[in-house]
């Protein structure tokens, strides 16, 4: 059972209200055609009320107040790059991909808006595996493991859990307020469901995209990498206060 410290507030999302918006998304597209995309606060999982969505070449809709736009499917599928912008929220563009007329994944998790030296790490998946864990690791001196077993405010530097979606969909989400570019930062994400399945592919299938954004912008989008076996993904690192992507799942014996 995972550690829960009393003196971090845990902002855990219900799983039976997502399953019911996932559930009233099918059913209301095969009601009227139209697909489904909805757009989260990174920070507490709230639906963001009024945000522009510009898909490529389709008009400028609105996020309504569960925080979700509905579009006709586009003549041909694809990845379509898609821009949402929002007062409070930092702009972030990202793609959206379109395979045999439906959304791969149509659930989004935005930040508000960072100071510029912050770092915000967001992770969004499907429904399985329930509980996908992310880690963000500083090597060397001072250095320190943020995830579910430590949440804490750093000693060199605030940072913390900011949520832990332990029922599927996600986001999870890790803030620090200071990257030295002195140190190494390695984030990754643990299938903590499948944990005893060094073999399970659910981690790979779970549709799992981040966002890194720091310097006050969205830096990367990182999706995971399809059909491989395996329980972590190592996603990215920071060094000399550069990003680079590592996107790797693998299996630990």
């Amino acid at each position: 059972m995972k550690k829960i410290f009393l003196f971090i507030t845990i902002i855990t999302l219900s799983l039976n209200a997502q399953i019911t918006t996932k559930s009233a998304d099918v059913f209301e597209e095969l009601e009227t055609g139209n697909l489904t995309l909805r757009f989260f606060n990174a920070v507490n999982g709230n639906p963001i009320v009024g945000g522009i969505v510009q898909i490529e070449t389709f008009e400028a809709m609105l996020t309504d107040e569960e925080g979700k736009i509905l579009f006709a499917p586009p003549e041909n599928d694809g990845i379509f790059i898609t821009r949402f912008s929002a007062e409070g929220y930092i702009q972030t563009e990202f793609p959206v991909e379109i395979i045999a007329g439906t959304l791969f994944y149509n659930r989004v998790s935005i930040s508000p808006k960072l100071d510029i030296k912050f770092v915000r790490i967001v992770v969004d998946w499907d429904k399985e595996p329930r509980d996908l864990d992310a880690h963000f690791v500083k090597s060397g001196n001072n250095g320190y493991h943020i995830s579910f077993r430590n949440m804490r405010v750093l000693a060199d530097g605030s940072g913390m859990l900011d949520i832990d979606a332990m029922q599927g969909f996600g986001p999870e989400t890790i803030t620090v307020k200071e990257v030295s570019t002195k140190s190494l930062y390695e984030y990754s994400i643990v299938d903590y469901t499948n944990q005893n399945n060094k073999n399970s592919t659910d981690l790979s299938d779970s549709k799992a995209t981040v966002k890194v954004y720091g310097d006050g912008k969205l830096l990367k989008v990182i999706q995971v990498p399809r059909k491989k076996e395996g329980t972590v993904w190592n996603v990215f690192k920071i060094e000399q206060g550069q990003v680079s992507e590592v996107n790797q799942v693998v299996t630990i014996r």
